[in-house]
C-alpha cells in the first residue's frame, strides 16, 4: 500500500510538471482577437449584410415617408431614424470598439494583480508541499489524493481559459451585426445582450486573476501566509487544502458571471430559511403538530 501511495505521488508530481506547459503567466489576460483573420472575415460578411439591411430600411423608410400621411406614422419614422443612424455608427466601429474593450479589461487586470498571474509559483508550490507531506506515512495516501484533486483543478482552470477565448472570439465576429440591432426597438435586446455577454467575458478574467494572485500569494508570501494568520497549525496538508479552495473559487467565477449575463439568479436561500423557520415556529403551537406541518407545506 505505501509503494502504491507513492507511485501516486510520484504520478501527481510529474503531473503537476506537464501542466506548466498549459498553465501560462498570461491566463488572465484576454488576447486582441479582432486582429484574427477569422474574426475580421466573419465580421466582414456580417457588414455587409448589415448594410444590405440598411439600404432596404432606408428605402423603405423614405416610401413610407412619402406615401404616409398619418401622425402615427410620421412619429414612428421620427423615432426610427435616430436609431438607424446609432444602430450604423455602432456596427461601422463594432470590431474597433471590441478591441478597445479587451485593452481597458487588460489595463484593468495588470494594474490590480500585475504583469503575470503567479501560475508557476502555484504549481512549484503544491509539488513542494506533496513531496514534503509524503514524508509523513500516516497523511500519505490523503496528500496524494489532495494533490490528484489540484491537478484535475488546475487542468479546468485552463479548459475555462480556452473556452473563454472561444466565446470572445465569437463575440468579436458577429460584433457588428449584434450593434446594429439597436436599429429597432425589437432587435434592441439583442445588443444588450451583446454587450452583458462581452462585459462579463472580460471581467471574468479580472476576477479570477484578483482571487487566483490574492489567494496564492497568502499561500507563498512568508510574511503573510495566511495559516499562521488565521491560527491554523502549519502543516503541508493545510497548505494543500487551502490551494484546493483557492482554485475552487477561481474557477467558479465564469458561472457565477455567467447567471449575471443571462439573469438567471439562484434561490434566495436566506428568504428560504425564514420561512422554514417561521412555519416552524407557527406549527409548533398547532394541534397536531405533524398533521398541521404537513398541512401548511401542501397550502404553500
Amino acid at each position: 500500500m505505501n509503494d502504491l501511495v507513492s507511485w501516486l505521488a510520484e504520478k501527481v508530481i510529474d503531473l503537476l510538471g506537464g501542466l506548466l506547459a498549459f498553465l501560462t503567466s498570461s491566463m488572465f489576460i484576454s488576447p486582441d482577437v479582432t486582429v484574427l483573420p477569422q474574426v475580421q472575415s466573419i465580421a466582414d460578411k456580417g457588414s455587409l449584410v448589415v448594410n444590405a439591411c440598411f439600404i432596404l430600411a432606408i428605402i423603405a423608410v423614405g416610401i413610407a415617408t412619402m406615401v404616409g400621411d398619418s401622425v402615427e406614422m410620421r412619429y414612428d419614422i421620427k423615432e426610427l431614424i435616430p436609431r438607424l443612424v446609432v444602430g450604423f455608427v455602432l456596427s461601422t466601429f463594432a470590431v474597433p470598439l471590441t478591441a478597445v474593450l479587451i485593452d481597458i479589461a487588460n489595463a484593468l487586470t495588470m494594474s490590480m494583480t500585475g504583469t503575470s498571474a503567479p501560475t508557476t509559483e502555484a504549481v512549484n508550490f503544491v509539488q513542494v508541499r506533496i513531496a514534503s507531506a509524503m514524508t509523513d506515512q500516516s497523511a500519505a495516501l490523503l496528500t496524494a489524493i489532495i494533490g490528484l484533486l489540484i491537478v484535475v483543478l488546475m487542468f479546468m482552470l485552463a479548459g475555462s481559459w480556452l473556452v473563454r477565448i472561444g466565446v470572445l472570439i465569437v463575440l468579436a465576429g458577429v460584433a457588428p451585426v449584434a450593434l446594429a440591432c439597436y436599429a429597432t426597438l425589437w432587435t434592441q435586446g439583442a445588443a444588450q445582450l451583446w454587450w452583458r455577454t462581452i462585459l462579463g467575458c472580460l471581467a471574468t478574467p479580472i476576477l479570477q486573476a484578483v482571487a487566483f494572485s490574492a489567494g496564492i500569494n497568502l499561500l507563498t508570501d512568508p510574511e503573510s501566509n495566511l495559516p499562521i494568520l488565521l491560527g491554523l497549525p502549519g502543516s503541508d496538508t493545510v497548505n494543500l487544502m487551502l490551494v484546493i479552495i483557492v482554485l475552487w473559487v477561481t474557477i467558479k467565477i465564469p458561472s457565477m458571471m455567467g447567471r449575471h449575463v443571462t439573469g438567471r439568479g439562484s434561490p434566495k436561500i436566506g428568504g428560504i430559511l425564514l420561512r422554514a423557520v417561521f412555519i416552524q415556529g407557527v406549527t409548533r403551537h398547532l394541534p397536531l403538530g405533524g398533521l398541521g406541518r404537513t398541512a401548511m407545506r401542501g397550502g404553500r
